[in-house]
């Protein structure tokens, strides 16, 4: 921290080189201070630790100073969480092996049906007529392509969380040298 003089009241008043170039309001005489920018910051005197070094730092700035630190760990957290679960539906996904898929099934029947007779094809159709063609369950291969597809819909939407969770934290980053007045 660098100690800068107020241009209206002499008043000190302690700046980050990360807030080069922004603006502050003078905690004394509340005018708006333009900070300089950072090779300008470098050559001011530095704010020595603790109360008696003359810092005048605002509560309501390090309390959002705090707010920003707390904001970005629970972001990072849920980045982390959020990727970790996208990683795990991720490789759930690829080891599901779907071994046939609804054309496949069609033209192995096609095939099958070729090679029936006209009588076969006839009690084939009025077995049809009698019971119906609903099935009870779904084939083995279109249950495990629906799991696949839910495997893989939830890796998405995990990595999604975890994309706008790190979009958040390197938001507040961004913002942590702004004073937003």
């Amino acid at each position: 921290m660098h100690l800068l003089p107020c241009p209206s009241c002499q008043a000190s008043i302690s700046v980050s080189p990360s807030q080069a170039g922004d603006e502050t309001t003078c905690p004394k005489c509340q005018s708006s201070v333009v900070i300089p920018k950072l090779g300008q910051i470098r050559q001011l005197p530095l704010a020595e630790d603790g109360p008696s070094g003359g810092q005048t730092v605002a509560k309501g700035e390090m309390e959002t100073s705090s707010g920003r630190r707390a904001g970005f760990v629970v972001l990072s957290l849920i980045a982390t969480a959020s990727l970790l679960a996208a990683g795990f539906c991720g490789i759930r996904w690829s080891l599901i092996d779907v071994p046939s898929s609804t054309e496949q099934h069609i033209a192995r029947y096609r095939e099958e049906y070729a090679k029936l007779s006209a009588a076969e094809l006839v009690r084939e159709y009025e077995d049809m007529e009698k019971y119906g063609i609903e099935l009870g369950r779904p084939y083995r291969y279109k249950t495990m392509e629906m799991t696949k597809k839910k495997w893989g819909q939830n890796a998405s939407i995990a990595a999604g969380i975890g994309g706008l969770a790190i979009l958040g934290a390197l938001v507040l980053v961004g913002s942590g040298g702004r004073n937003p007045s």
